[in-house]
């Protein structure tokens, strides 16, 4: 047998798909010091918005009023947060790429918010008080982008158009497709 042939029986087969740990992602405190991300933060931070979100969708009122209540929950909490909140949510996006805890956790928030945010729409179509060519699905995952946009504003010290303007604005469009 040649020493080729016998080291390539020793080598071990690489493991497949999977990657090192990454190590936590730094996360800047409002006293300047630096502290680990937890996806458990990210959740507790996350599930008062979700729950919040899920109350309006389910609760009384017009289809108008709920949506407008709910992007208002929705935008002020990312659009008027505070530094620390911004930064813990920027910073568990970042390890998600890597992590399938921040992933999931991240993912489900997200999927959530949609979600009750596509129930006032679906049941503003079928009232007629939203415009019947209304794609719910879309118009929702384009309110929680313009929300996580929101979050970069507020970790950079706002930006050129208030978190008010937007839901004005995302409103007018769902009513009358302006």
């Amino acid at each position: 047998m040649s020493k080729r042939k016998h080291a390539r029986r020793r080598r071990r087969p690489r493991a497949r798909g999977r990657r090192p740990a990454a190590a936590p992602a730094p996360t800047p405190t409002a006293g300047g010091h630096v502290a680990p991300v937890a996806a458990a933060s990210l959740e507790q931070r996350g599930l008062p918005i979700v729950a919040e979100l899920a109350r309006v969708a389910r609760g009384p009122g017009s289809p108008r009023l709920k949506l407008e209540g709910a992007m208002e929950v929705l935008f002020g909490a990312y659009g008027e947060s505070d530094p620390d909140f911004s930064g813990l949510f920027l910073s568990g996006w970042v390890r998600a790429r890597h992590d399938k805890q921040f992933r999931m956790t991240l993912a489900w928030q997200r999927e959530q918010i949609r979600l009750s945010i596509e129930d006032i729409l679906v049941e503003g179509v079928q009232a007629r008080a939203f415009r019947a060519d209304l794609d719910a699905g879309a118009v929702a995952a384009v309110i929680v982008g313009a929300a996580e946009g929101c979050l970069l504003q507020a970790a950079t010290d706002g930006g050129a158009v208030s978190a008010d303007q937007l839901v004005r604005t995302l409103l007018t469009l769902a009513i009358s497709g302006a």
